[in-house]
Order: structure tokens, then C-alpha cells, then sequence
């Protein structure tokens, strides 16, 4: 009787490992990749390792925008303090997912910026040394020397307040996971992911004077991509709606990236049911 149960836990750890190997790891493992983008002697993007990041080169200081996360994380401050040498650091993160700010605890002293989340919330869900220790309750603009930086708190959208980065000078706009470009969202409950209010935010930061916008998670575009994605929300809610017209609308689709159990049009549309 006791081998038998034995065996029949073996197979599920089996089933469990290989359903990780074949649905989760691939992703897991493209996450992990990361691309350099030397945008000019200042800026430089370091796109995927966890969330998109941005290190900024001011006349004051180096502004690191998200930490990623694991590995990448570590090599992220590698990079940002070889570039700083003296200079003191800033980080920013545009909302408090791990693969955005598993990084920080690689910047001791510096001020880390996060939304106006309850503190008992960041506590239950954000390790102490990952803790950022300055907060944007609405917005705070940071002036380094020619670049002013424009830290707003767009409230509820993707998490429960997130915040993104206006880099005056250039017109550009870190977003966070306010927009994914050619991927599909990732929605949590647990986070507070409103989608009615996510749409109002893209509407938002299509009104802006923005020239470029590096998303969390994807390449960065223009304001198409905000567009796009709110195409994107709008359709899934049709689906919702309509299932008629859900084959029709999640082919439109087809091309942008899922993640595996976490992320694709189905997973958008259920979520769309199950909070309306």
C-alpha cells in the first residue's frame, strides 16, 4: 500500500516537473535574456532580464529606472555603478512586481522611489531589502542638472498605483507594465489590475506630448504602441462579451507574445469576466 502511494507521488512530482519544463520554463527562460540599446552617451536601455530598465546619466547623478530581477539584476548594477563611479544613484521603480525591483537591493543608500502603496501591503509583499524608502503620492519632478525628470503617479491600472518616468528633454516615457508592446498583459487580481482604469491611463499618455515610450516588457515604439494595447483591451472586452466575436478578435492577436499559464488573450478575457 505505502509503495503504491509512493509511486503515485512520484508520478505526480513527474507530471508537475514536466508540465514546468514544458509550459513555464521556456518563457521563464526568454525573460531572463537581456539587449543593450546605447541610446547616446547618456541613455542606455536595458531591455528584458525581468522588466525593461533604463540608466539615465545626469550632470548630478545616475537614474536607474527598474531592477529587474535574479541574474540580470546583478549585472544591471554592475553596469550602473562602472558608469557612476562617484556620482550618486537614483532608481525609480514603476511598480512594486519582483521582476522590477528584485534589483534594488543591489543599491544600498540610494533613494528608490515606488508608488503611494499601503505600507502593510509593501511589507506582506516586497522583501525588506528590496524596499524602496521614498514614495510619489501624486508627482515629483527631479531636476539634475539639463534633465528634469517627471516621476507621476497614474493611481490604478496595471497594480493599484503605479508610476512612470517623463524624461522632459527627450519626450520620453518609461511606462512600466502600463504598456506591453506586442505582448500580452499581465493580469492579478492580487495587484488591483483594473482594466476600465488601465484604458483611461493609455488615453492619458496618448494626450502627452511623447515621442518615445519603452514599455515594461517588449520593444520600445511610440505612442502607437499605447494605442495598440488599448486596442487591445477594447477588443478582449468585446470578446467578453460577445462570444460570437471572440475567435474573430483574438486572431487579431495572434502574433503577440503570451506567457505561457500567465499571460494571452483567454486569460485577458476570463479576467474581464470574473472583476466586471
Amino acid at each position: 500500500m505505502i509503495k503504491k502511494i509512493l509511486i503515485g507521488l512520484l508520478i505526480i512530482v513527474v507530471i508537475i516537473i514536466a508540465g514546468f519544463l514544458i509550459f513555464v520554463y521556456p518563457t521563464f527562460s526568454k525573460m531572463l535574456k537581456t539587449q543593450t540599446i546605447k541610446c547616446d552617451d547618456s541613455l542606455t536601455l536595458v531591455l528584458g532580464g525581468g522588466g525593461n530598465s533604463g540608466i539615465l546619466v545626469t550632470d548630478s547623478a545616475v537614474v536607474v529606472i527598474d531592477t529587474k530581477m535574479m541574474k540580470p539584476a546583478e549585472k544591471l548594477a554592475e553596469k550602473v555603478k562602472k558608469i557612476a563611479g562617484k556620482k550618486k544613484i537614483i532608481v525609480i521603480n514603476t511598480h512594486f512586481h519582483p521582476d522590477h525591483i528584485n534589483g534594488n537591493k543591489f543599491y544600498p543608500g540610494s533613494q528608490i522611489y515606488i508608488g503611494n502603496y499601503d505600507k502593510d501591503f509593501l511589507k506582506k509583499n516586497v522583501d525588506a531589502d528590496l524596499m524602496p524608502n521614498m514614495i510619489v503620492t501624486d508627482s515629483i519632478f527631479l531636476t539634475l542638472g539639463r534633465d528634469t525628470l517627471l516621476l507621476y503617479n497614474v493611481g490604478q491600472a496595471h497594480t493599484m498605483d503605479d508610476v512612470v518616468v517623463y524624461i522632459k528633454n527627450r519626450k520620453l516615457l518609461f511606462s512600466g507594465d502600463l504598456i506591453f508592446n506586442k505582448r500580452n498583459p499581465v493580469l492579478n487580481k492580487a495587484s488591483n489590475a483594473n482594466i476600465d482604469k488601465w484604458i483611461k491611463v493609455l488615453d492619458f499618455i496618448l494626450s502627452k506630448d511623447i515621442t518615445t515610450i519603452v514599455p515594461g516588457h517588449g520593444e520600445p515604439g511610440g505612442k502607437e504602441i499605447a494605442a495598440s494595447l488599448k486596442e487591445y483591451f477594447t477588443d478582449m472586452e468585446t470578446a467578453a462579451k460577445d462570444p460570437d466575436k471572440a475567435s474573430e478578435l483574438k486572431a487579431k492577436y495572434r502574433d503577440w507574445e503570451t506567457m505561457s499559464i500567465f499571460a494571452s488573450p483567454d486569460k485577458t478575457i476570463s479576467y474581464i469576466k470574473e472583476n466586471k
